[in-house]
């Protein structure tokens, strides 16, 4: 636990660094939210959101030349040193003003902090990882540290394909090269930057006229409970969901909070919402570099792209646009180096033929079981089944508190109709707001004809029901509907079943892993029982009865006919794997 909090206290400090010193630099060009603008809602928390993304994209393009190891992070380390020393006025600024903050604290904010990083620290360094870090999330980090990017490594173990930037921000900071044991603290340190700013954040209740954001901030809070048995796992997941949270967060909190300026000055025309928006706009894009499975929040940048060209403000259109495709362009050259296409497993978009590219029929089977498993059909023969076949089998698998979940949608669906019907009589219908919704809407459609897992759009399956109930809470108390409170209550209803369920699993998880004693070094990646094999010479690992692809042994895969059917490209790991043809 300690280890932990130490290197959640470093990342800190390395990403508020560099979202300040990146925040200055866009300035130049671009228009940014104001870290210190009390009515931006930016702060130290899109300070360090900032940051992460940075960093990200950092790590992304150094692994397409080189391995994410040592040499990385120092240079890194200087690139933040020489950004802090040229804008060094404006750092003390910011750390007097976080001093201030801190010295100003009352007693319950401190407790509530110090609680929140000492429960995230403790399940961050205790139980059992995710089957997925098991499988492939642990060995895709591991590949990274010793070799950066490697052509055609899905050949390996198709999982690999399954490109995510989320996994060369946990390469970067694992410090590995310099601890005798690999880190993997950051879905824990996500946990606790956006835990804080959801929790802080609903402390200002009573001064918001609207609650959408407020619930927004619960819906992280829900998400942080629903997963705190697995912050001790790098997984991609994890990260999205987090990352998307607190886009749409911002973005609701910010749109309604700004309901009574824009009533006197046209939001359209108004600088900060320009800058806002376009920031938000531009962390969606990134985010699908996370998941694809985000890919349609992009549609939140629709609203920032209207404001720049109603404005006319095409230069800043211009470097918005490069901006969001800069932050998104290392992860499709990486995809294309890892498989050979430009979005694996998307067979439509065919552009390249390079010699490492996993052949068409691999990466159909591949997108198929994705599906059928997401449809609880578990049979890819079965992938063109229509849904009033796969339906039924699907909601037979679901657990009560999941299936509470999903009848909160409909409830969240028809007060989200309600509410927009009450805002354009009343004329107060905000393009912003109206923008949130069709994203949530158009997510959860992709995301249940896709492959419905509940964790795959579990962040957009908490936001819908919860937002509605939020936003209708004016309308129910201003008209004193008991019609409308009695639709709303359904959803508090059905909440308190997925509440009560994962609240237990934190309790167990806790009684059990107190006995563990974690609470100096976090617990160890999974070793497995792995099994070596001969490829042209190369040592090649393959897991054994246990599925368990460890970080300690590299490289390896989880499945020996993928490592049959698969070649090196040259005469060592450097040069890549193709298949066999």
């Amino acid at each position: 636990m300690l280890v932990t909090i130490l290197s959640w206290i470093y990342i800190f400090i390395v990403c508020v660094v560099t979202g300040l010193v990146v925040n200055r630099l866009l300035s130049k060009v671009v228009p940014v939210p104001s870290y210190d603008d009390g009515e931006g809602h930016f702060g130290i928390t899109g300070l360090c959101v900032t940051g992460l993304v940075t960093l990200t994209v950092y790590a992304e393009v150094f692994s397409i030349f080189y391995k994410v190891g040592a040499a990385c992070h120092v240079v890194m380390l200087i690139l933040v040193a020489v950004g802090g020393f040229f804008y060094r006025t404006e750092f003390t600024k910011l750390f007097g003003t976080i001093k201030k903050k801190c010295t100003g604290a009352s007693f319950n904010s401190v407790a509530l902090f110090v609680i929140i990083v000492l429960a995230a620290a403790f399940f961050s360094s205790n139980g059992k990882f995710h089957t997925d870090t098991g499988i492939y999330h642990a060995q895709a980090i591991r590949m990274l540290e010793e070799y950066g990017v490697i052509k055609g490594l899905g050949n390996l173990q198709l999982h690999f394909a399954y490109n995510s930037s989320y996994l060369a921000l946990c390469a970067l900071f694992t410090l590995s090269f310099i601890l005798p044991f690999p880190l993997h603290s950051m879905t824990g340190f996500f946990m606790v930057l956006f835990t804080c700013y959801a929790a802080f954040g609903l402390a200002g209740w009573s001064q918001h006229k609207r609650h959408g954001g407020d619930f927004a901030r619960i819906a992280i809070l829900l998400y942080a409970l629903t997963n705190m048995t697995g912050l001790q796992s790098p997984a991609t997941d994890y990260g999205t969901m987090f990352m998307t949270l607190y886009v749409m967060c911002a973005w609701i909190t910010y749109a309604e909070e700004r309901v009574d300026v824009a009533a006197k000055h046209d939001v359209k025309t108004d600088f900060n919402a320009v800058a806002y928006f376009g920031y938000l706009a531009v962390l969606s894009i990134f985010t699908v570099s996370m998941k694809l499975s985000a890919a349609l929040l992009v549609i939140l940048a629709i609203l920032p792209a209207v404001l720049l060209i109603k404005q006319k403000m095409f230069k800043e259109l211009g470097f918005f646009l490069l901006i969001g495709f800069l932050s998104f362009l290392p992860y499709m050259v990486r995809n294309v180096i890892l498989s050979g296409w430009l979005f694996y497993p998307v067979a439509s978009i065919d552009l390249f033929n390079v010699i490492w590219k996993i052949p068409a029929e691999y990466m159909k089977v591949d997108a198929d079981q994705i599906k059928v498993w997401g449809r609880c059909l578990y049979d890819i023969t079965k992938i063109d089944d229509g849904v009033t076949s796969w339906l039924p089998v699907w909601w037979g698998e679901k657990q009560h508190y999941e299936v509470m979940l999903i009848y909160s949608q409909f409830v969240g669906a028809i007060l989200t109709c309600v509410l927009l019907l009450f805002r354009l009589r009343e004329k107060k219908l905000n393009f912003a707001v109206v923008l949130f919704y069709v994203t949530i809407f158009a997510n959860l459609v992709m995301w249940f004809f896709t492959a419905p897992f509940i964790r795959y759009g579990l962040a957009f399956l908490l936001l819908l029901p919860l937002c509605a109930l939020g936003d209708m809470l004016e309308i129910i108390v201003s008209r004193k509907s008991v019609v409308l409170g009695f639709v709303a209550s359904l959803i508090v209803i059905n909440f308190a079943s997925w509440v009560d369920d994962y609240f237990m699993d934190d309790m167990v998880f806790a009684k059990h892993e107190l006995r563990s004693g974690h609470f100096l070094v976090p617990v160890d990646f999974d070793r497995g029982n792995m099994s070596e094999t001969d490829m042209d010479g190369l040592t090649v690992y393959v897991a054994n009865y246990d599925e368990i692809n460890s970080y300690y042994y590299n490289p390896g895969s989880c499945y020996d006919f993928m490592v049959e059917r698969t070649e090196l490209i040259g005469d060592g790991i450097k040069e890549g794997f193709k298949p066999k043809r």
